[in-house]
């Protein structure tokens, strides 16, 4: 029976990680989350239902278009396993929120990673789930201070770091403390570094959630 509950889980999760792949790139491309139906970003040829499996039906079309042939991003199938087995760790509703918090940030490291930058929304809504067994009083402060960075960070021309990234700082500070949130930053940092070797601009928030979701799965 245990074993049956986390395939379903899996299951559940690796479609909210298609899900969250799909939005991404519409968000990239400017379209709409909702229409037209899934389909080939290079050839535009609608996706048919078996096409539409997470993991299973990228390992039927070798990771390729089956009409244009073109590469499907391995993104696509790492970020659906990575989802997978983030749900299976589900086992109450303080383990789900987390989950749906890696999955929000997850979506946002999607979008930051190709446009580096991502839909203010889920800041908000990201934040609210860490808050949830805080005070009213901690609510006031940490709205109080995202309003603050979503007001003066566009005023600051060259910034050492992101909004989004301070974003998720404060929002995992407030779910695991500063010990915790220290070593998750030890572990982007290194991330980032490693990624920063070939020079130029990156975008940091991929790293934050790669090493959110690492020391979540690890714990």
């Amino acid at each position: 029976m245990k074993k049956l509950v986390i395939i379903i889980l899996f299951i559940y999760g690796s479609c909210l990680g298609s899900l969250l792949v799909a939005m991404a790139s519409r968000y990239v491309t400017g379209d709409s989350y909702l229409f037209p139906a899934s389909h080939c970003d290079t050839c535009q040829t609608p996706l048919a239902y078996w096409q539409l499996v997470p993991v299973l039906s990228y390992a039927l079309l070798r990771g390729k278009c089956q009409i244009c042939g073109v590469t499907i991003p391995a993104v696509t199938i790492i970020v659906e396993v990575a989802t997978g087995l983030l749900a299976t760790t589900v086992t109450d509703w303080a383990s789900l929120l987390m989950v749906l918090w890696l999955g929000l940030w997850g979506f946002a490291a999607l979008c930051d990673w190709q446009t580096q930058t991502f839909p203010g929304w889920v800041s908000w809504l990201a934040t609210a789930l860490s808050l949830w067994h805080h005070s009213p009083i901690v609510w006031l402060l940490v709205c109080t201070c995202l309003l603050s960075i979503h007001l003066l960070w566009p005023r600051w021309h060259h910034p050492a770091i992101g909004d989004g990234d301070l974003e998720m700082m404060v929002s995992y500070g407030l779910l695991w403390g500063m010990t915790a949130t220290a070593h998750w930053l030890m572990v982007a940092c290194l991330l980032g570094l490693w990624r920063a070797r070939a020079g130029g601009r990156i975008a940091f928030l991929p790293d934050l959630v790669i090493s959110a979701v690492g020391w979540w799965l690890v714990a």
